[in-house]
């Protein structure tokens, strides 16, 4: 799958999310934050996948390259962005009234997902680009590893398995055969 046609899935599965959760919940405050929330999770599979991605390729080296499933991330990710927005602005019981705190954190956040994004595709051609994705990637999962073992909703507590999996799969050794045969052909040239 190219990488155009994985962003634009993962942007379109995650509307569809919104469609759910509005069909299943109504159209109210409800089914508003249902979609937030669960565009949010739909979103992290990919981040998943994508922070996991340079381990996984050294053992499967068809699976798809670490940037595209980050931009994959933050495509689904805008989409939650825009659930949230609908969330706080259509179904809001008031006004929209944000405080300092509140708007840090959405500009904080929204700058963390970008920066993966842009940085993503940078990473191979400028070390500091590839040190700054490094970091936002972290900064990503230390985010996720701190919030889903304290979820107040107990089943999603399971969340955090996944999230430590990826960090184990990243740092996986080089598959020896896979290394044996790469050495095998290049003898035999």
């Amino acid at each position: 799958m190219s990488n155009r046609k994985l962003l634009l899935t993962a942007a379109f599965c995650n509307f569809v999310v919104i469609v759910l959760c509005f069909t299943v919940y109504g159209m109210n405050v409800e089914g508003a934050g249902a979609a937030t929330r669960n565009t949010a999770r739909f979103a992290i599979c990919f981040f998943l996948a994508g922070f996991a991605a340079p381990g996984i390729r050294k053992w499967l080296p068809w699976f798809p390259q670490p940037a595209t499933l980050i931009h994959a991330f933050v495509a689904a990710q805008m989409v939650h962005f825009c659930s949230v927005i609908v969330l706080h602005t259509k179904f809001a019981a008031e006004p929209l009234r944000l405080g300092a705190p509140e708007i840090a954190v959405v500009l904080i956040g929204f700058s963390i997902v970008v920066g993966a994004g842009l940085t993503a595709a940078l990473a191979a051609q400028s070390r500091i680009s590839s040190h700054v994705h490094v970091v936002l990637l972290y900064l990503i999962w230390l985010i996720l590893a701190a919030d889903y073992p304290h979820h107040p909703v107990k089943p999603l507590r399971l969340i955090a398995i996944p999230v430590g999996l990826a960090l184990v799969l990243r740092h996986l050794p080089r598959h020896h055969a896979h290394e044996q045969r790469s050495k095998a052909t290049s003898n035999s040239r």
